[in-house]
């Protein structure tokens, strides 16, 4: 029988001390391993059995590591991955998807504040240098009825990895911030910094609602003014992106009218004619 992870002595973690350095009202407590299927299945288990709010579990690398719409998310060593508990109670089933959008804002502004560079979104879940994909989010939650038992976000961060420790069919999709800074970056100060900003725009959100985000999220949005075709699984609804709905769906203007697409697959930008 396969032993359980043990995570690192957290007195001697540059982890630990980077956290220890942010405010932590909410992402108080950090479980760091060597290596984890998923930083996401880990933490829901925890999460199932009552964790409370604010555990953080990170991992070197994942053996498992998922993205969203169960795609396989490479988890070399260099990268960053990570995953928080949250228990938004202020917040409806409906409203769940805002809390994707939400995490996409605080990870973009880490990399332009403190990075100095200029990503951007794209809807739902990407974030993008020089339009290819650097980091993701992958958001999953249960629910009681109408209300949102909990809520994990995991983050990954293509880091301090070389394009080619990566398989062939997805390097031409994606970068790394060591790729676009031509340097390392220091990866425990960057882990502090995404959860000092995930932790202010979560409260945001809880406290003041998508309002007082809707603007930031629109102005780095990539996907918006955009002829896009979106992949709903039993079809493909094409059109220009107009807005973001006040639950965090894509307003699509198709032939036929306005669509509210809350879930899918943006697949393709098409020229508009």
């Amino acid at each position: 029988m396969d032993q359980p992870p043990i995570p690192h002595e957290p007195r001697d973690d540059p982890f630990q001390h980077a956290l220890a350095n942010t405010s932590r009202i909410v992402l108080k407590r950090l479980l760091h391993f060597s290596q984890l299927p998923s930083t996401n299945s880990y933490l829901k288990g925890k999460a199932a059995v009552g964790e409370q709010e604010g555990l953080i579990i990170l991992a070197d690398t994942q053996t498992k590591g998922r993205g969203r719409l169960d795609r396989k998310w490479f988890s070399p060593a260099g990268g960053l991955y990570f995953s928080v508990l949250l228990r938004p109670m202020t917040l409806k089933l409906t409203e769940s998807p805002l809390i994707t959008l939400t995490s996409g804002v605080a990870v973009a502004s880490v990399l332009q504040t403190a990075l100095g560079l200029t990503p951007k979104l794209k809807w739902p879940n990407d974030v993008l240098l020089a339009n290819k994909k650097v980091a993701g989010i992958l958001v999953e939650s249960a629910f009681i009825g109408q209300e949102i038992e909990y809520t994990v976000v995991g983050v990954g961060v293509n880091a301090n990895t070389q394009l080619t420790e990566f398989p062939s069919d997805v390097k031409q999709t994606i970068t790394t911030l060591q790729e676009m800074l031509h340097r390392t970056v220091d990866l425990p100060r960057l882990f502090g910094y995404l959860i000092g900003q995930l932790e202010f725009w979560y409260i945001r959100l809880r406290d003041q609602g998508f309002k007082a985000i809707s603007k930031h999220y629109r102005r780095i949005c990539a996907t918006l003014g955009q002829h896009i075709s979106v992949n709903l699984g039993d079809k493909t609804i094409t059109g220009m992106a107009k807005d973001i709905g006040p639950d965090g769906s894509l307003i699509l203007q198709t032939k036929t009218g306005r669509e509210a697409i809350s879930y899918g697959d943006v697949v393709s930008s098409i020229p508009a004619s």
